[in-house]
């Protein structure tokens, strides 16, 4: 790319690795998954823990978000600073430092943030009412999934009367992630298991209606269970947001058949021979956690394997082909968004081809 800044460019121009986003592809995967929320009749929330760029959570906000989902305070304080208002951190914040940060993120933006311990209550209470704020509280709830949240049922009401009494904390519903599903590959079996997770936080928060407590927010959901939960009775919001890139990983495991929309641009470096291409993207700008990123312009029964090492990214072929040559560009779909954004500093905005805008990552390593 010629000096400057590389709007206007052809996205080839791009020195490489870059990491690009179609926005014709990405702009169809947002417009299918904001008309599901709105035919179901919930507010959207999408999750920004992959996503890590202020300015595409402005473009869902401008699609019918009400806000957005952030796993970290750090993430929030990024999301907060580019002058989003309704953030939800769907993790416990647990440590003196984090909760202290939280308490005075509220000043700047109206936060809720998830809870599954007394403790952790304790620790948020004392932080808001020593910063002079009051954040909304939802209990998280083990949907199945083992990880955070308390037990559906009664153990949930317990703890949100515990939230409802420590001012200056404002109770406002309830959480949950029904993760274990999204790997189910039978459409119906997926379905069933998706309702019966959800099921256990609606009934949750019938539940803490029940004992006087006032529940606005349900909120659950992600990429791989969006299309199902969003339509489930009792559920007020969902959480998905890497739907809006697609990766492979997304449509292999996750059986979700979005398009994919992020991709890293590479070189060839090398052709040490005829059944091998080396690019200039190893593990430090793709990585195959979870998924393993898919060369474009190869089709998949030509690509025995892609392996990443730090520096080099090495396609085996199955048979000799010597059309890609040294010098020539090989771009990779993202194996996982989660796992790829995080590695770049810039996001490049492309249509047809031409780099639209080049957008900081602002999200990046924000994991405290």
């Amino acid at each position: 790319m010629p000096g400057g800044s590389a709007v206007g460019w052809p996205k080839r121009a791009l020195d490489t690795p870059a990491l690009i986003v179609d926005l014709d592809v990405l702009d169809r995967n947002v417009a299918r998954m904001s008309a599901t929320f709105r035919r179901a009749g919930v507010d959207w929330r999408p999750h920004t823990k992959g996503v890590k760029v202020p300015a595409l959570a402005h473009r869902l906000l401008a699609a019918g978000a009400i806000g957005v989902t952030c796993a970290k305070v750090s993430e929030a304080e990024v999301m907060a600073a580019a002058g989003i208002r309704d953030i939800l951190i769907a993790n416990e914040i647990i440590g003196a430092g984090k909760v202290r940060r939280l308490a005075h993120l509220c000043s700047q933006a109206d936060v809720v943030v998830a809870v599954d311990s007394p403790m952790g209550v304790a620790q948020l209470a004392q932080a808001a009412r020593l910063a002079g704020t009051a954040p909304r509280v939802v209990v998280e709830v083990d949907l199945g999934m083992e990880r955070c949240g308390v037990p559906p049922g009664q153990a949930v009401v317990t703890l949100a009367e515990h939230v409802a009494r420590s001012a200056p904390l404002r109770f406002a519903g309830v959480m949950g992630w029904e993760g274990q599903t999204v790997a189910i590959p039978d459409p119906a079996t997926k379905r069933e298991a998706i309702a019966a997770a959800v099921e256990r936080l609606t009934d949750s928060a019938a539940r803490c209606r029940a004992a006087g407590l006032p529940v606005s927010i349900v909120s659950c959901g992600g990429t791989g269970t969006y299309q199902t939960s969003a339509a489930l009775p009792g559920v007020t919001e969902v959480q998905a947001g890497g739907g809006i890139f697609g990766d492979v990983y997304y449509r292999d495991h996750f059986h979700v058949d979005h398009e994919c929309a992020l991709t890293v641009l590479a070189t060839v470096i090398s052709r040490p021979t005829p059944s091998m291409i080396v690019t200039d993207a190893g593990f430090k700008a793709l990585s195959s956690q979870q998924g393993t990123p898919e060369p474009l312009g190869l089709s998949p029964g030509q690509v025995a394997a892609v392996q990443l090492s730090a520096e080099h990214g090495r396609v085996r072929l199955h048979r000799p082909d010597t059309t890609i040559g040294i010098g020539d560009h090989l771009e990779f779909v993202a194996g996982y968004s989660d796992s790829t954004v995080m590695l770049h500093d810039v996001l490049y905005a492309a249509r047809a081809g031409v780099v639209q805008a080049a957008w900081p990552i602002a999200g990046r390593g924000k994991f405290q």
